[in-house]
């Protein structure tokens, strides 16, 4: 009886086991299981996770490209833009000037605020010695131009004093406009920007300076040279630019226009040097400028005068504005010999009013003329009897 009960409980036991055994497989079997399916899910979102990030890398290639792309047809639109509104350029407004005035067109490209593309900056020239500058920029679609209606003058008025010069700014944001009076030397420096409302281009003017044009401070602006308008190499560029910075592109255009410029005014000086030393051999000085005939009334204007202070009289007046400031020495008009000055103003002759608007190269000597030692038109000029031109 006893050894069947201890037979039963063996039994009893091995079944136990036996079935602990499986079930302890069946758990690891399982766990084993999860871990794979774990394992293949971790494997799959890296890989999904690959997949969306060579995605997102090309998406945003294209993306980077089609910007460029975009940047590189906007400059290309507003090239064209540009060069339509240079062959159509008689039909815009700058100034009342008649129809039988004598004018030409040049154009440089500016930069008037933070927009990647420049503005086209025109000019009509006159043949009194002033320019009339409109500024046109494309709208945002470039498919028309935006142009500013108010006008911005410069050079040297044949009457009145007027002289204006307009830089580009160091670092291509906005134009710097230099105005003065050359009989009392008194102007100003405004910085000029634009901005576009009610599909007009505005523009912004802040003054820098105020003062007497000889005290004013050289600042740090690239000088512009105006192109002819048949001469779109400038606007070439602007359509071909690749770059996204086009600023970057006109610094070097401007930085060889200077280089250009400078070249040309080592020539000048040694042409100018060479008729020079055979007139210096002579005691002879040498003086290069344009002239310019007055009425009375139009030298008073120019020279700010009082007209009640000096009559008309019918008189005119023929005067050569000097290059660059010169000295000159002549007889002083009180008879107490010779004296030095530093102008650039010389009243000639009236019989070489002939010269009217022409550039001409003249020499004299020290006993050709004399200072004014009275109160008399044109102020502060040399007053030459005789001269000899040169060229």
């Amino acid at each position: 009886m006893n050894k069947k009960i201890i037979h039963l409980i063996s039994l009893a036991l091995c079944l136990c086991l036996a079935l602990s055994s499986c079930s302890n497989k069946e758990k690891q079997r399982v766990e084993n299981s999860r871990e794979k399916s774990q394992t293949e899910e971790t494997t799959n979102k890296d890989e999904e996770k690959e997949k969306n990030k060579d995605k997102l890398e090309k998406k945003e290639e294209a993306k980077d490209k089609k910007e460029v792309t975009d940047e590189s047809e906007d400059y290309k639109k507003a090239g064209l833009l540009y060069n339509k509104i240079l062959d159509n350029i008689d039909s815009y407004e700058f100034s009342d000037m008649g129809e039988d005035a004598e004018i030409t067109y040049t154009y440089d490209l500016v930069y008037t605020r933070s927009s990647d593309i420049p503005d086209l900056l025109v000019a009509q020239n006159t043949e009194y010695g002033l320019s009339y500058l409109k500024i046109f920029s494309p709208n945002d679609d470039f498919t028309k131009e935006i142009s500013a209606d108010e006008i911005i003058t410069i050079g040297i008025a044949s009457a009145g004093g007027f002289r204006g010069v307009i830089s580009q700014n160091a670092d291509f944001t906005s134009l710097l406009y230099t105005t003065f009076l050359s009989g009392t030397g008194e102007g100003k420096e405004e910085e000029i920007t634009t901005y576009i409302k009610d599909d007009s281009l505005k523009l912004n003017r802040d003054i820098l300076w105020e003062g007497n044009i000889s005290n004013k401070a050289k600042n740090e602006a690239h000088k512009i040279y105006f192109s002819d308008i048949d001469d779109r190499e400038k606007i070439e560029s602007l359509a071909s630019n690749k770059n996204e910075d086009f600023r970057k592109v006109l610094s070097e255009i401007k930085k060889k226009e200077e280089a250009d410029n400078n070249e040309d005014s080592v020539i000048k000086e040694e042409d100018t040097q060479s008729v020079s030393q055979e007139q210096v051999d002579s005691d002879q000085t040498v003086v290069s400028g344009v002239v310019r005939v007055f009425t009375h009334d139009e030298m008073i204007e120019y020279q700010d005068i009082n007209p009640e202070l000096l009559p008309d009289m019918g008189e005119i007046y023929v005067v050569l504005f000097a290059d660059e400031a010169v000295d000159i020495t002549l007889l002083t008009g009180g008879g107490d010999g010779y004296h030095t000055n530093t102008i650039d103003m010389i009243s000639l002759p009236t019989d070489m009013d002939i010269y009217q608007d022409q550039h001409i190269t003249i020499s004299f000597g020290p006993d050709d003329g004399h200072w004014q030692s009275d109160f008399s038109l044109p102020i502060n000029a040399a007053r030459m009897r005789n001269v000899n031109v040169i060229e």
